[in-house]
């Protein structure tokens, strides 16, 4: 089966011959042919087959915007959501599958953090939640400079999205917070209390 896009999508099946083309709205992968993140739309047909595939761990192709190919993998078990979109004037609506691997939505992992926005404030907020960090929203611009300084954040191949890969183990950001507390770089809160996160949303990049 095959999948390719304007960025588009395709897969092959086994030993068949038919491939599938769909709209590949959004992607990010790692190197080695690995996918972690895959949505696409199409019809009935060609939806369920990429489902299948997806889920039996099968390569397929991803298409750029500006053509560049790559067979890549979700891997074993991925998860997968199905939607639908009305479109005016359509008799039937498309279908919206949206995969990604297990390391992505794996939430266990210490050294190595998946993420599909390199927004600084996202990324400090997601290490912050998922080491249990004792840290504040506005030490994040020092921490975040620190790990690109060490090239600890590294872009992924991605679009409709900005996938990086933060490598960090949980001990080596508390001694980089041991170390900003200890230089001044960082200051505790004035007072006692919980402290309050501005509220962070992911956007979609276009094109």
């Amino acid at each position: 089966m095959n999948v390719s896009a304007n960025s588009s999508i395709g897969a092959a099946l086994k030993k068949t011959a038919t491939n599938l083309r769909v709209f590949l709205d959004a992607f990010v992968g790692e190197d080695r042919g690995k996918a972690h993140l895959i949505s696409v739309v199409g019809g009935d047909v060609e939806i369920g087959a990429l489902a299948a595939a997806f889920a039996n761990g099968d390569s397929f192709t991803v298409v750029d915007l500006y053509g560049a190919e790559s067979i890549v993998s979700l891997g074993e078990k991925p998860l997968s959501f199905r939607g639908s979109i009305v479109v005016p004037g359509r008799k039937r609506p498309l279908r919206h599958l949206v995969s990604c691997s297990q390391e992505l939505a794996d939430n266990t992992a210490d050294g190595k953090l998946l993420l599909i926005s390199d927004d600084q404030l996202f990324i400090w907020s997601s290490l912050v939640c998922h080491y249990g960090l004792p840290a504040s929203p506005e030490w994040g611009s020092w921490m975040i400079s620190q790990l690109q300084q060490q090239k600890r954040i590294q872009t992924l191949p991605s679009f409709g999205y900005a996938g990086v890969v933060v490598k960090a183990k949980r001990k080596e950001l508390l001694a980089l917070l041991c170390r900003g507390l200890r230089s001044k770089q960082l200051a505790f809160p004035a007072q006692n209390g919980a402290v309050e996160w501005p509220d962070i949303q992911l956007i979609k990049k276009a094109g």
